[in-house]
């Protein structure tokens, strides 16, 4: 089996974070609403990005790359700030506790899981594209994007084929259920009876 379909510490780690999320979910229709929209731009995000990306065939600089080195990991993580939000309310203490471990999570993916993927992604990319991959790292940023379109950016134009061959349909299934199940947590979680002295 290789490493990547291994099922390691890193991957239990963020199945039981993200249980645990759900489980403990105490959402409010405004907070709620809000963090459907954001999920939603950030899947709409994730769709313009694969529309553009042939990975390891060309360096992908138009769209969403013209602003930022990776838009797909950005969607991810807008994604999991709206599926946050949602998870959590202002009024109430779990609501606020929701919140806060909803910030560590964050916190994990800008402080932890980013490098690791940059450290293990850069090094290939350079080897591949050379002083193109340098050119675009030299103009466009990492992660959060500039304002202004990258004046060399490639013409390229999106493919709805592409988002297809890059498999990123499912996410938006997967993104649903998640909602759903935060939605509906305080009446199927046992964690959630318990915190309202339900118990049964």
């Amino acid at each position: 089996m290789s490493s990547r379909r291994r099922f390691t510490w890193r991957k239990a780690a963020v199945f039981a974070s993200g249980l645990l999320l759900v489980s403990l979910a105490d959402p409010r229709p405004a907070s709620f609403a809000a963090g459907c929209c954001l999920v939603a731009a950030a899947w709409a995000l994730r769709i313009w990005a694969f529309g553009h990306l042939e990975k390891n065939v060309v360096l992908v600089t138009s769209g969403p790359y013209a602003h930022t080195r990776n838009p797909a990991y950005l969607g991810s993580f807008l994604a999991l700030v709206g599926v946050c939000l949602a998870a959590g309310n202002p009024e109430t203490t779990r609501g606020r506790l929701v919140w806060a471990a909803a910030a560590l999570l964050l916190l994990v993916f800008l402080g932890a899981y980013l490098p690791r993927k940059f450290q293990r992604e850069y090094p290939r990319l350079r080897a591949l594209f050379g002083p193109e991959f340098e050119r675009h790292a030299a103009n466009v940023p990492d992660f959060f994007p500039r304002l202004t379109r990258w004046p060399e950016a490639s013409p390229r134009r999106f493919s709805w084929q592409r988002v297809g061959e890059n498999h990123e349909w499912p996410w938006g299934l997967v993104l649903t259920l998640v909602l759903a199940a935060l939605w509906f947590a305080p009446r199927w979680s046992p964690l959630a009876r318990l915190w309202n002295g339900d118990g049964g």
